[in-house]
């Protein structure tokens, strides 16, 4: 069993999609209204940086066009730019980029984006997801060459908002508040119930409680509203 195989049991897919969703959402008006900016001041990487998230832009010919200093933290022997090229050392994961940029070349539609994101196996940490958000005619920066904006999303325990923010927001008892503290992180609530050193039982009764309040009524739906906080 890998240093990592608890953690991964306990990781809610669905929460975690939400979670990326929600993230980046929140930065997409941002960039695209950038990258139209006739500011001569802008670079390159200026809307990448404004997505606080790692990023990279592709070419027509899937090269590495410019990647943001948060994407260039997570490079290392499992993924990094070699040759101005996305290497990927996983050989499943690398083919599924190749098979996605050799659209770029033949596709004469929009390109559809990425349903399921690539996982990136490492061998030291928990897997990166990456995803490929296709970019229209009209947004493509710095060039017309420009087909792909690329998202990478490390896997890991993260914080989750402020338990004050949560409580004073959704009018949340303050252990309900540490309770959604630990869910929005995309943990399930038995961890949480860990974390706490609370029963499973008081756990699962705060969060029905907590759906009730937020309006939701699955952990994903209440990760993705927690994380607009």
């Amino acid at each position: 069993m890998t240093p990592f195989a608890i953690y991964l049991d306990e990781i809610d897919s669905e929460c975690e999609e939400k979670r990326v969703l929600a993230a980046f959402t929140r930065r997409v008006t941002e960039v695209a209204i950038l990258s139209r900016s006739s500011r001569s001041s802008w670079n390159s990487t200026d809307p990448l940086n404004i997505l606080s998230q790692p990023a990279l832009l592709l070419d027509l010919d899937g090269f590495v066009v410019e990647a943001n200093e948060a994407a260039a933290s997570l490079f290392n022997n499992d993924i990094r730019v070699r040759q101005r090229r996305l290497f990927i050392r996983d050989p499943e994961a690398r083919n599924r980029l190749r098979i996605y940029v050799d659209q770029f070349e033949y596709a004469t539609a929009e390109i559809a984006p990425v349903v399921e994101p690539i996982i990136v196996p490492r061998q030291d940490s928990l897997p990166i997801l990456l995803r490929i958000w296709p970019i229209d005619g009209g947004a493509r920066w710095p060039s017309a060459d420009v087909r792909a904006l690329v998202t990478l999303n490390a896997l890991g325990p993260r914080p989750g908002p402020p338990a004050s923010l949560l409580a004073r927001t959704f009018s949340l008892t303050p252990s309900e508040a540490k309770l959604a503290c630990i869910i929005a992180r995309g943990a399930g609530p038995d961890t949480a119930a860990a974390e706490l050193n609370i029963s499973r039982e008081t756990a699962r009764n705060q969060l029905k409680s907590i759906f009730a309040k937020t309006a939701t009524h699955r952990q994903g739906e209440l990760v993705a509203l927690l994380l607009q906080v």
